[in-house]
């Protein structure tokens, strides 16, 4: 994905934007929307909340933590265990196959009486 779109390089003047009709132009102005160039070269309409979305966009989320979690009493990292298949999980993944080796063996059992 090329970040460069979501990169804003400038704010614009509404009346130098070519390509959009002056109605248009109005009808932004009056739903709170501005021009501002974006890093790949076109016009976006934004308001002040989409322009600090795009600007925090790529930072890291402060709220997100790392995989790694220590234990609390002897600050040992504590790794996150696997699910065991058990033998359930491995019928309802394989029951196709299963029938059909089955079926293949009643039927060798058949045909070698």
């Amino acid at each position: 994905m090329n970040k460069k779109r979501f990169e804003i390089v400038e704010e614009l003047d509404p009346a130098s934007v070519s390509g959009v009709p002056d109605v248009h132009k109005k009808h932004y102005e009056n739903l709170g929307y501005r021009p501002y160039r974006m890093g790949d070269g076109k016009v976006k309409w934004l308001t002040e909340g989409e322009k600090a979305y795009n600007k925090t966009r790529g930072m890291p989320d402060p709220k997100r933590r790392s995989k790694k979690k220590f234990h609390a009493s002897d600050g040992r990292l504590r790794r996150k265990r696997r699910d065991k298949k058990t033998l359930w999980t491995f019928i309802s993944e394989y029951w196709v196959f299963l029938v059909m080796a089955a079926i293949t063996v009643i039927v060798l059992l058949i045909c070698l009486r």
